[in-house]
C-alpha cells in the first residue's frame, strides 16, 4: 500500500470496515511485508515478533470501523504496530534495562514515527530522571507494576498495604512522571512506555 489510497484500496478497506473475513486477510498479507521488518528490529525475536504482529491484526481488526477514513492507512498502521511493539516491551521488561537497549539501538529506525535516535535517548533518560525522582515508596510501586508487570492487588499484598494505597500511590506516580515529562516537552515518551 502507498500514501495515497487507489481505488481498489479504498474497496479493500471498506469490506474490510464491514467485517469480510476475505478482505481483512487480504490486507493483512499486503501490510505484513512492512510492519514485520519494523518490529522485528525492536523485539529481536522471530517468536515475540509473531506475537506482537497477532496483536496488531486484532487492534486492526476492533478498530475496523476506522478504516475507511483514514488519509494515510500504511502510517496509521505502523502506529498501531510501534504502539503494540511498545506495549509488549513494557510487559516483558523485567527491568528498565530492555528499554535502555532499545533507545541505545542505532538499528530502530524512528526517524518514521517522527522521533530520531536522539530525541528518542533523550527522552528515555528524562523518563528514567521522572522515575528516579519518586519517593522510594511510589518508585518502588511503580516499577513493580509498569516494569515488572505486577497487579496492584499482588503488590498490596506483597507490600502489607492496601489496594487502594497501592493504585493511588501508582496514579500519583503517573502523575509525577507527566508532570516531569511535560515540563521538559516530551510527553511522546508516554505513547511509548505507558499505552
Amino acid at each position: 500500500m502507498i500514501a495515497t489510497k487507489t481505488y481498489q484500496e479504498s474497496e479493500l478497506l471498506y469490506l474490510v470496515a464491514e467485517g469480510d473475513e476475505k478482505a481483512f486477510a487480504s490486507l493483512v498479507g499486503g501490510i505484513v511485508r512492512y510492519l514485520e521488518p519494523l518490529v522485528m528490529k525492536i523485539v529481536r525475536s522471530p517468536e515475540s515478533c509473531k506475537e506482537v504482529l497477532q496483536e496488531c491484526f486484532i487492534r486492526i481488526w476492533l478498530n475496523r470501523d476506522k478504516l475507511p477514513g483514514l488519509e494515510n492507512p500504511p502510517a496509521w498502521f505502523k502506529r498501531v504496530a510501534l504502539n503494540e511493539t511498545f506495549t509488549w516491551l513494557r510487559k516483558n521488561a523485567s527491568t528498565s534495562k530492555l528499554f535502555n537497549e532499545v533507545a541505545d539501538d542505532a538499528a530502530v529506525d524512528l526517524t518514521a514515527t517522527g522521533l530520531d535516535n536522539l530525541a528518542f535517548r533523550e527522552t528515555a533518560l528524562l523518563l528514567e530522571k521522572a522515575i528516579a525522582e519518586l519517593p522510594p515508596q511510589r518508585k518502588l510501586i511503580f516499577q513493580m507494576n509498569r516494569i515488572e508487570g505486577i497487579k496492584s492487588k499482588e503488590i498490596a499484598e506483597k507490600l502489607n498495604l492496601s489496594n487502594g494505597y497501592v493504585k493511588n500511590a501508582l496514579s500519583a506516580a503517573l502523575e509525577s512522571i507527566r508532570q516531569n515529562l511535560a515540563a521538559s516537552g516530551k510527553l511522546i515518551a508516554l505513547l511509548l512506555f505507558f499505552y
